[in-house]
């Protein structure tokens, strides 16, 4: 029966979380362009036969699909070349492809900006409900041999800032140090009321993570002091939505700068998953959630912690990945479009196609490689 119960909390924490961050999405575009008065002829959720679909008094075909792992929205568009009308527009209501290239390039950038949103509300909810902790960047562990060892750290020392980034709060530092391993850190100490350089390079380690998969990331050798010096931080209302606008942006270039570091070839990219690894941590957190030695209440609430928690950063994923400038996502659009804006006229139909097959083997490649990087994860957990 525990059994059962877990299987079903794995299925549908994973189900619910993608199902409302694609939703959320596609949202965007839908309402945005229902602004610019354009006719949507359907806004589905998952792909496949319909499980239930309605249609709503302006025409627009309301769906669930039976593959519920992604969504679209279909506007109604005239064809250019064959002057072929897809279907009735009434009401004042306009066809995509009619509109200024403006407003189409707002109605595109909608569903990643939407997703934005949501990952500022949801670290600001937290943040502004629960409040964060900022724990101060002293050493009070210093492992022989480590990169921090031959960098001269000394327990005591204040970390203040790499690189001229203010790292004086760990969970900045921890970050930071994540995502450059084998690069020279130029790493700004307080020792003793003065101040020193010292040049530190991270080690890639690989460690379970805390789902016990196993991933790797840059590490200096350091532990914190003892007793760690902790401070609760409290927001308030518009304190909470600027701390949200921060995560964002850190979520943001984080992302950024790890896909560049892998074009570069100083990261094998393993840390990239698709939607078996999305799957694997939602359904595991919410299972561990739901096991713990905790009463029902306490447990639901560790549960949605955590899955609010990842719905942050998958939401953020999720708006870069439809940023990329690949043909049939966002990104491949806005390409398009920003040329038409340029030149003064769209591409032509067959080169907008030829774009889109690349765009779909560049993606079936992403896919392979994403697919195998989710098995090396998942089969590490029960290695």
């Amino acid at each position: 029966m525990i059994n059962l119960i877990n299987i079903l909390v794995f299925l549908s924490s994973f189900l619910i979380l993608i199902t409302f961050l694609v939703y959320f999405h596609e949202l965007g575009h839908y309402l945005i362009a229902r602004l610019f008065k354009v006719s949507v002829e359907k806004f589905s959720i998952g792909f496949g036969k319909p499980l239930h679909q309605w249609k709503t008094k302006n025409g627009t075909i309301w769906s669930l699909g039976r593959i519920p792992l992604g969504g679209y929205v279909k506007f109604s568009e005239i064809d250019n070349e064959k002057n072929i009308i897809n279907s009735c527009i009434t009401n004042g209501n306009k066809y995509f492809n009619t509109i200024p290239v403006f407003q189409r390039i707002l109605v595109v950038l909608a569903g990643p900006l939407f997703n934005f949103i949501l990952a500022i509300f949801i670290f600001a909810s937290l943040s502004f409900t629960l409040g964060t902790y900022r724990v101060d960047s002293i050493v009070g562990e210093v492992i022989d041999g480590s990169p921090a060892d031959k960098a001269g750290f000394l327990i005591g020392d204040r970390i203040l800032t790499m690189n001229n980034k203010d790292v004086s709060d760990f969970n900045d530092l921890r970050r930071y140090i994540a995502l450059r391993s084998g690069s020279n850190i130029i790493t700004k100490i307080e020792r003793n009321e003065s101040n020193f350089e010292l040049i530190i390079k991270p080690e890639r380690k690989f460690e379970k993570d805390l789902i016990g998969g196993v991933s790797s990331s840059g590490k200096i050798g350091i532990g914190l002091s003892d007793p760690i010096a902790i401070t609760k931080l409290e927001y308030n209302f518009f304190e909470a939505i600027v701390y949200g606008y921060k995560e964002l942006i850190s979520s943001i270039s984080m992302t950024g700068y790890y896909i560049g570091r892998v074009m570069k070839g100083e990261e094998d990219g393993k840390e990239l998953g698709s939607i078996i690894k999305i799957a694997t941590v939602s359904g595991k957190v919410a299972v561990d959630a739901v096991n713990g030695n905790t009463t029902i209440p306490d447990q639901l609430k560790e549960l949605s912690l955590r899955l609010l928690t990842i719905g942050a950063s998958l939401s953020v994923a999720l708006g870069v990945a439809n940023l990329m400038p690949i043909p049939m996502l966002d990104g491949g659009h806005l390409v398009y479009y920003g040329y038409e804006a340029i030149v003064g006229r769209p591409l032509s139909q067959k080169k907008q196609e030829i774009g889109f097959q690349l765009g779909l083997a560049i993606l079936f490649t992403l896919f392979v490689v994403l697919t195998l990087n989710d098995i090396s994860y998942v089969s590490s957990i029960f290695s």
